[in-house]
């Protein structure tokens, strides 16, 4: 029996290095969105525990303008924030297009090598059964007198 060699196993190879490398961009950037979601999280309660002082203590006019700035200066982070994470997101929507792609051509040329090796196994049969003829035919004539 002779041995299956794939013709396209090199390009088959090649889609499923991008395959792994698609999803490793994907899994960077859900990392990247966790840490925004995090940072985004601190901001939010930097902002909130300052709104809960301005509310709670009285302060002096001049504390209470720092403060006002400081609470500007948050929101303006949070926003930020915000549009890195969505960035992010429509980042990440496009890469698992791509992902679907990728999985896609990967799968037909799976279903092309499982063809292909069923038309191997078929021809190799067709083969041996050919030589096994040939050694029938010989023995048979071998012996007539």
């Amino acid at each position: 029996m002779s041995k299956f060699k794939f013709r396209f196993q090199s390009v088959q190879k090649v889609k499923e290095i991008f395959e792994k490398r698609i999803e490793e961009e994907i899994s960077r950037l859900n990392q990247q969105i966790a840490e925004q979601k995090i940072q985004l999280r601190k901001t939010t309660d930097e902002r909130n525990r300052l709104a809960d002082s301005m509310i709670k203590k009285p302060a002096k006019v001049a504390d209470y303008q720092s403060m006002k700035s400081y609470d500007v200066q948050l929101e303006k982070e949070i926003i930020s924030i915000q549009k890195r994470i969505n960035a992010l997101l429509k980042k990440r929507e496009e890469k698992q297009k791509e992902l679907l792609e990728k999985k896609k051509e990967v799968k037909a040329f799976e279903t092309l090598k499982e063809n292909a090796y069923e038309d191997f196994l078929v021809e190799d049969r067709r083969d041996e059964l050919k030589i096994l003829n040939e050694v029938a035919v010989r023995n048979h004539k071998g012996d007539q007198p």
